[in-house]
């Protein structure tokens, strides 16, 4: 491999810089620094008066990282909450200067060039996205920070900074623990076998205090692992080298930008690794110089796979759950071995490995503005579609409810109606509407709740999020005394009240402020056509039909409404089709069922078959 460059004449640096470019690039359109689901818990923590203990979760019931929650959350508590985007922007130079701070002490040993590819790994990962967008993820940013920084004082032979910056990589989050043994033995400097020793001793003592201190956390705290909760716990059915496989194929897939689940892009890559790894053998083979250079480059490309292989054994605690952003901390060894095995070879085989890395970076999936009704399928992980959906569901509740509730009273309800599937967590409950209001006496009441208590006094909501399917926006509101009009109307109908619920449906449709609430104002239509039809005011009943079905295609009246009026002028087959329909939508409607029956009973004995 050449010398390096001296380094007053050294801009390699900036092609680092530059390899965060499509970083950000690839994660616009996202609300990029929005807090969301455990944001919340530990935004509770430092933004309300109250104990604020460094021995315990933080606000979460899993794991201990003060660094990464209590001390961050509290130094930037307020500005997660006002400025998410500066957050977003401070993750992002830290994920830089980790990288710079790796291409710097990569040039004691290897070309800029060499070093900037091998340095930029982690950027050129495409779960990356995830690191700056969620605050939460500072626990990953601020690890693999601090540990940049202690490979960086390892191999300048400076001992104390080198301790320091393990231990502050330790408590923002335990990655490390395995691999920070190695970063002593990193054969980078000119640190002596007798320093490098001190320093194994020295690095050994500090894990084992942060361990045992890990140790009494867990257990007067009650701090526990992702793997004694939920779907988790079916790692004890796995064995250790089943789970083994597990975490390192999924991290190999996703330091290359490629999904849990196989996909399209498997053999192409596949293929591309494959050519690139027999051209350097090759090029080892036929070229004494190139094995030469690999046979001075082989101890640091030991060094970066036995990084990504310790960095990939905590992996192991999450199984069977896994979100790519995981990976990140073990590709910056990934980065170094395979960095430096084609760069031995021949440092033009970096370029079509970084040209692979960035195609395979640009053809992930983006974060759509869609707030989508289901989740997409992501085989399971939980990945940039799924972050980007979840944070701008929250981004557009907090700025809806800002907009018509610039203030709102002490002991406030606000409820939710028809949101879309896997969001409400985003809310952390109660959590979300008390931070952004810095009220712990507001509460967030589900609809399934709401609808077994609509008539208490006590359960009065200001308002409801609503989630429309069509329409400009995805989110709206409607007022809260809309829809208890709404559940008297019900009470009404099931009386056979029918002049009472109409009125009551006419209150609701004047009381609802919010026009875009397409879904509230359909059902309102489609409820007012039923009460219509059995007042004999058929033209109406027909005319409020039509209008719900064209606010809210998938209500549950409109459709039976207008079957009982097609039966009723004997078009058995419109009423038949729009019955039909009914059903495929609606398939536990009992009394569509039985109409459909009466509707074919009746075709048939008017037709004679």
């Amino acid at each position: 491999m050449p010398a390096p460059a001296p380094r007053g004449r050294d801009l390699s640096w900036a092609l680092v810089v530059l390899a965060a470019v499509p970083l950000v690039v690839h994660s616009l359109g996202t609300p990029l620094g929005e807090p969301f689901a455990d944001d919340f818990f530990f935004l509770r923590r430092v933004l309300f008066p109250g104990p604020r203990p460094l021995l315990d979760g933080g606000g979460s019931p899993l794991y201990w990282r003060p660094l990464g929650r209590q001390a961050y959350y509290g130094a930037l508590g307020e500005a997660i909450v006002a400025h998410p985007r500066a957050i977003a922007a401070l993750h992002v130079a830290l994920l830089v200067a980790a990288a710079l701070l790796v291409h710097r002490t990569l040039r004691r040993r290897w070309p800029g060039a060499v070093s900037a590819a091998a340095a930029s790994f982690p950027l050129l990962v495409e779960s990356a996205r995830m690191l700056i967008g969620w605050p939460s993820h500072f626990q990953d940013v601020g690890a693999l920070a601090f540990a940049a920084l202690a490979l960086h004082e390892a191999a300048g032979a400076r001992l104390v900074t080198m301790l320091a910056a393990l231990l502050a990589s330790l408590l923002c989050k335990e990655v490390g623990v395995v691999t920070a043994l190695l970063v002593p033995w990193l054969p980078v400097g000119e640190a002596s076998r007798a320093w490098r020793v001190r320093a194994t001793l020295a690095t050994a003592a500090l894990v084992a205090a942060w361990g045992a201190a890990y140790v009494a956390v867990t257990q007067h705290a009650g701090v526990g692992f992702a793997h004694q909760f939920g779907g988790g716990a079916a790692a004890s059915g796995a064995s250790l080298p089943a789970r083994g496989a597990w975490a390192v194929a999924h991290s190999l897939r996703s330091a290359f930008s490629l999904p849990a689940a196989p996909g399209p892009w498997d053999l192409p890559v596949g293929l591309a690794l494959a050519a690139l790894l027999a051209a350097a053998v090759f090029v080892f083979a036929t070229r004494p110089a190139a094995l030469a250079r690999l046979r001075d480059a082989r101890a640091l490309v030991l060094w970066g796979a036995a990084w990504f292989a310790a960095a990939t054994v905590p992996l192991l605690e999450v199984y069977p759950a896994w979100s790519a952003q995981r990976c990140v901390f073990a590709s910056a060894g990934l980065g170094l071995a395979f960095g430096g095995l084609l760069a031995a070879a021949s440092p033009w085989l970096l370029a079509p490995l970084v040209v692979l890395r960035l195609s395979t970076f640009a053809v992930s999936p983006p974060g759509s503005p869609a707030i989508t009704p289901q989740p997409p399928d992501a085989g399971g992980e939980f990945e940039y579609r799924q972050f980007a959906r979840l944070q701008w569901f929250t981004h557009d509740t907090r700025a809806l409810l800002s907009e018509r509730f610039p203030m709102l009273p002490h002991g406030a309800v606000i409820g939710d109606h028809g949101l879309p599937l896997l969001t409400r967590h985003a809310l952390a409950g109660d959590l979300a509407l008390r931070v952004w209001y810095r009220d712990t006496t507001l509460r967030w009441l589900t609809f399934e709740d709401y609808r077994g208590r609509w008539n208490d006094p006590g359960t009065r909501v200001a308002a409801f999020v609503e989630y429309q399917p069509r329409g400009p926006r995805p989110l709206a509101l409607v007022d809260g005394a809309a829809m208890a009009d709404v559940f008297e109307a019900g009470e009404r109908m099931r009386q056979a009240a029918w002049a009472d619920a109409a009125a009551a449906l006419e209150r609701a449709a004047q009381a609802q402020r919010d026009t875009a609430a397409a879904v509230f104002l359909g059902l309102v239509a489609s409820k007012r056509a039923v009460c219509e039809l059995e007042l004999g005011e058929r033209q109406l009943a027909e005319r409020s039909a039509v209008r719900g079905l064209e606010l809210w295609p998938e209500n549950a009246d409109s459709r039976y409404t207008l079957a009982e009026l097609r039966l009723a002028e004997g078009a058995y087959a419109r009423a038949e089709t729009l019955l039909v329909e009914q059903l495929r939508l609606h398939p536990e409607d009992a009394a569509a069922t039985q109409l459909l029956e009466r509707v074919r009973r009746d075709a048939q004995a008017r037709t004679g078959h």
